[in-house]
């Protein structure tokens, strides 16, 4: 049992809370039974199970321990003050997995016959850019595009508001905007931008074929380059004295919008 912060697994693990440390490691890390059990699922590429004794009594505990020994993956027990130490939440599980960054194939995507696709132009906010993820995942999108300017996916914070959904859907940092969206246009993807300022309603928008929907900054929407390349300016309208809806609200709008179309 590792019992001391000088332990250079503890120091890595402690790292990763920063994006400096993710992106030095090449890893970031997921909490909690149900989530590690989600990266289990879908055979998301664990390196390390760190865990304190305490996991053994809380509900499906024992039982995630069963399952992550017959994996075979690594295992190791720290004590529970130091578990906590490591951990971003105020009351952890006890259990944490250490999983490597693989960055998503970009052709294999463009591949798909029809892609629905959400792409993210600078959201700041982590559980905003979770929520938006899950939104996407739970509509069936193909894959999450995010421009750059957009806070790190791996965050703690937002893999917790991801729910799961960061180990079932793609999701690629795009570095080059302008070769991403030509790339997009040759592939015959229609990109369409939601603004607040002007546009088609959404109701209105053919959502059918190969699209990407874009979503933008919370308080300053999509960038200017952005909607130069965009095909359609969709709205949503607000009769009401709201000045704008919430990022993730409207990606959820517009993309089950996308999927009654899809599926009619």
């Amino acid at each position: 049992m590792i019992t001391s912060r000088d332990n250079a697994l503890i120091k890595k693990v402690i790292k990763l809370h920063t994006a400096v440390g993710r992106k030095k490691a090449g890893q970031y890390f997921t909490e909690g039974i149900r989530s590690v059990d989600q990266a289990l699922d879908v055979k998301a590429p664990v390196a390390e199970v760190i865990f304190s004794d305490r996991v053994h009594g809380l509900g499906g505990g024992g039982e995630l321990m069963d399952r992550v020994r017959e994996a075979g993956l690594r295992t190791v027990e720290v004590s529970e003050n130091l578990f906590k130490a490591m951990c971003d939440t105020e009351s952890p599980q006890h259990i944490m997995a250490v999983i490597d960054i693989k960055e998503c194939d970009r052709e294999g995507i463009l591949s798909i016959k029809e892609p629905l696709l959400l792409i993210v132009d600078g959201i700041q906010d982590p559980g905003n850019l979770g929520t938006i993820i899950r939104t996407a995942d739970g509509a069936g999108a193909s894959a999450v595009l995010l421009l750059k300017g957009t806070t790190d996916p791996y965050s703690p914070k937002v893999i917790r508001s991801t729910m799961g959904s960061l180990f079932s859907i793609p999701v690629l940092r795009e570095k080059d905007t302008g070769e991403l969206f030509d790339t997009l246009h040759k592939k015959g993807i229609r990109l369409i931008a939601s603004s607040p300022e002007g546009g088609i309603p959404y109701w209105d928008i053919d959502f059918r074929g190969g699209i990407g929907i874009i979503i933008g900054n919370e308080a300053n929407g999509i960038s200017e380059q952005v909607m130069e390349y965009s095909d359609q300016s969709v709205m949503l309208p607000m009769p009401g004295r709201a000045e704008s809806l919430n990022a993730a609200v409207a990606c959820g709008v517009l993309f089950y919008k996308a999927l009654e179309q899809r599926l009619t």
